[in-house]
């Protein structure tokens, strides 16, 4: 099932690219009224990100522009990842793009997503629930069973932090972490 829904994202992927359309800027009345979960994040974020180094201490990394909006006629949300951000000139090795589409079953009580990049050459799928105010997504990232949550969401900010259950350990570990915030026009607004 989750392979039948891989392919049929990847083919979703390419038939509601960004590119070439203007997002939806709000929700559609016939979306589950779930959809706000995500859909709270639509807009323009700027990243600070941390990753865990093999020493266990935490380095920063070049941050990253990250933008939601909906899609498929404000019935389910797509965000682009672009790192470093635009306001950094690109490494040699050149940016990481990738994408998610986000898209809430009714049936399921769940967010399905799909997460493709250009430096990963496959499709990573992922479930998730709203669970006392954050966003807990599970799935195999990178062919590793792990967890992502979006916490401490306000208006303006929120946190994430992908974790991983280490080997020798049965307890989750935050590897990755991030600090987003919403990027304003010069009048205040969401951009």
């Amino acid at each position: 099932m989750k392979t039948l829904f891989g392919a049929g994202i990847l083919m979703l992927f390419s038939a509601v690219g960004h590119a070439g359309q203007t997002p939806v800027q709000e929700q559609s009345a016939s979306a589950p009224p779930e959809s706000t979960q995500f859909g709270q994040l639509v807009g323009q974020w700027r990243i600070k990100d941390f990753m865990l180094d093999q020493d266990g201490n935490w380095q920063a990394g070049n941050g990253a522009d990250w933008n939601f909006y909906w899609i498929l006629g404000g019935t389910a949300i797509q965000d682009d990842w672009i790192a470093p951000p635009m306001s950094v000139a690109a490494p040699d090795t050149g940016r990481q793009l990738g994408t998610n589409i986000r898209i809430y079953n009714p049936k399921q009580q769940r967010w399905e997503m799909a997460w493709a990049s250009n430096t990963g050459a496959k499709v990573d799928t992922f479930s998730a629930v709203e669970t006392d105010g954050q966003l807990l997504m599970r799935g195999l990232f990178n062919g590793v069973d792990s967890q992502i949550i979006f916490y401490d969401i306000t208006a303006d900010h929120f946190s994430w932090k992908l974790q991983r259950i280490l080997e020798g350990s049965d307890q989750w570990v935050d590897v990755y972490r991030i600090e987003a915030d919403r990027v304003r026009d010069t009048k205040g607004e969401k951009q």
